[in-house]
């Protein structure tokens, strides 16, 4: 279907009678063109409002933002347009549009779960104030890791910026996933063995001497096995610790709390700068719950 651009004509039946959308759209930090998937998104909620009968008021645009879905400055902006003017729904081209992260999409649909309006989600066919939608939601909300997420928006919380979700795999040593929260959590006793494992290596010794130190001192790994070089040399070049998050080859820095930091990692690694080195990590496969299309 040819996209283009349509003006709505609003001179028909008052704004009472009307039925209203907005649109959303959001794009990750590393996007090279964010205007231009804004625009093709903000064509295609047009032309399905056109399509529709619905009347389209305004799109909001969250372009390269970080940060818990529902706290963004055009989504904070959206929110309060929509209760202010009464709109009938929110038009996404995806779910996508919401967030890269299974959960950003789970925090939205729980704002409109409070909410007189309902959402639309083009590619994935999703209308809220549909039966099937209902069902759908409440589905996912009987989930027990999503329901943990959930709770009554309340202005007056306050949401941590620094936010990456965990999205399947192995947590790193040193860290943990917190229930409530999805987020990666330091354990300070990992932690610390972190710290010297670094602090060893600058002072000269080799992977293979602390390997043997730790194991020597009953020291377990992650899953409870004894050190080996390798494990020493992994922990050593992996961004993560300096607070960078890397999923499928896309570099997010300052997503969660860091153990060392990058002056360090960097003298140990030999480099000027952490992209070195993880340009040099193996490519990453999704996860399913990074997959919300």
């Amino acid at each position: 279907m040819k996209k283009e651009n349509f003006a709505i004509d609003e001179s028909s039946s008052s704004e009472s009678e009307k039925i209203m959308a907005v649109g959303y759209v959001w794009t990750s930090p590393n996007i090279h063109d964010p205007e231009e998937i804004a625009k093709k998104a903000k064509d295609k909620i047009i032309l399905y409002c056109k399509e529709n009968n619905i009347v389209f008021k305004k799109m909001f645009k969250d372009l390269g933002t970080t940060g818990t879905a529902n706290k963004r400055p055009e989504m904070i902006e959206m929110l309060k347009y929509i209760d202010k003017n009464k709109v009938n729904y929110l038009v996404l081209d995806s779910l996508y549009s919401v967030g890269r992260r299974f959960h950003d999409a789970i925090v939205i649909l729980n704002e409109f779960n409070y909410k007189q309006a309902s959402l639309i989600s083009i590619d994935e066919n999703i209308d809220t104030k549909s039966e099937e939608g209902q069902s759908l939601v409440k589905a996912l909300f009987k989930i027990p890791q999503i329901s943990q997420w959930l709770q009554p928006p309340d202005p007056k919380k306050k949401y941590r910026v620094q936010e990456i979700l965990y999205a399947g795999g192995a947590c790193p040593y040193g860290y943990m996933i917190d229930n409530k929260s999805n987020q990666y959590k330091i354990i300070e006793e990992e932690a610390q063995v972190v710290r010297r494992i670094f602090r060893e290596r600058v002072s000269g010794r080799s992977l293979r001497q602390i390997s043997s130190d730790l194991t020597r001192d009953e020291i377990a790994t992650k899953r409870g096995g004894k050190w080996q070089a390798n494990t020493i040399k992994t922990i050593i070049e992996n961004p993560f610790y300096v607070g960078i998050y890397v999923q499928n080859n896309i570099i997010y820095k300052d997503c969660h709390d860091f153990i060392i930091s990058e002056y360090l990692f960097n003298k140990i690694n030999d480099i000027e700068d952490v992209s070195l080195i993880i340009s040099k990590l193996p490519a990453e496969k999704p996860s399913k719950a990074e997959k919300v299309k």
